[in-house]
């Protein structure tokens, strides 16, 4: 049976932990060749070397996004190691700091925004050159619902993540002409190291607002990326899925 993704390269920012990695995961199971980036290069080894032990490629680089010389070395990785690139997911993020707007320093704004705006800014205009070469090719993105709605006390977090929606829809109008496709996943709370971190382990904290009543998981996510990096989705560009367990259908209430 082919493999969905058989004789594909993908790339992976922040594939060491959390949705980055389980993402890494399914699309090596599909066939793809994986080249990694994440800051942590420890993390980020194990990664990879969990799937060339289970028959898949892989390979890592440690990488700073918002370091345009090093988002563009991950893919210059990509084509030097397996011949070129057809599939990114620009998953790097950070939550920063919450709060009220007027207790936020100015510093978090400046971490946010160069990580979850500018990480992926630097990434795209890397990897378009390169999926033109190969003739098109598939770009996600990770927002989140709250690119997709406001929430009191996380309002640089969602500022940020809105960017990344208007990203995403302004480059797909740019490049659709290049049969390269730009979408977004947009999580909601999910199991991972970093709302683990920003719940102080709490992660049900959430739940009163999620119609399923409870966080997602990254094994739930992944298979999303999946479907927007393969030819099941040739014709969608410019969309962002949601997978939030409802939170973007409305209210909860009774």
């Amino acid at each position: 049976m082919t493999q969905l993704l058989e004789n594909k390269v993908a790339l992976i920012t922040g594939a060491n932990s959390g949705i980055g990695e389980a993402a890494a995961y399914a699309l090596a199971d599909a066939g793809a060749a994986v080249v990694l980036g994440a800051r942590r290069e420890d993390k980020g080894q194990a990664v990879a070397k969990r799937i060339n032990d289970t028959g898949g490629r892989a390979v890592f680089l440690k990488t700073d996004v918002t370091d345009a010389t090093q988002a563009q070395a991950l893919v210059d990785l990509a084509i030097t190691k397996f011949g070129g690139l057809d599939i990114a997911f620009n998953n790097a993020g950070t939550d920063g700091q919450s709060g009220a707007i007027v207790d936020v320093e100015e510093q978090a704004y400046d971490t946010i925004f160069d990580t979850n705006v500018k990480g992926v800014w630097n990434s795209i205009r890397a990897q378009i050159p390169a999926l033109q070469k190969r003739g098109g090719g598939s770009i996600i993105n990770t927002s989140s619902v709250l690119g997709t709605r406001g929430v009191a006390g996380m309002s640089t977090y969602a500022a940020s993540k809105f960017a990344v929606e208007g990203l995403t829809k302004s480059i797909a109008l740019e490049v659709a002409k290049d049969n390269i496709r730009v979408n977004a996943i947009a999580p909601g709370p999910i199991v991972t190291p970093l709302l683990e971190n920003a719940t102080g382990g709490n992660t049900d904290g959430f739940n009163a607002i999620i119609p399923q009543n409870r966080p997602g998981t990254t094994d739930e996510v992944a298979p999303s990326v999946v479907f927007l990096a393969s030819q099941q989705s040739s014709y969608i560009t410019g969309h962002s899925l949601t997978v939030g367990g409802g939170a973007t259908a409305g209210f909860v209430t009774g």
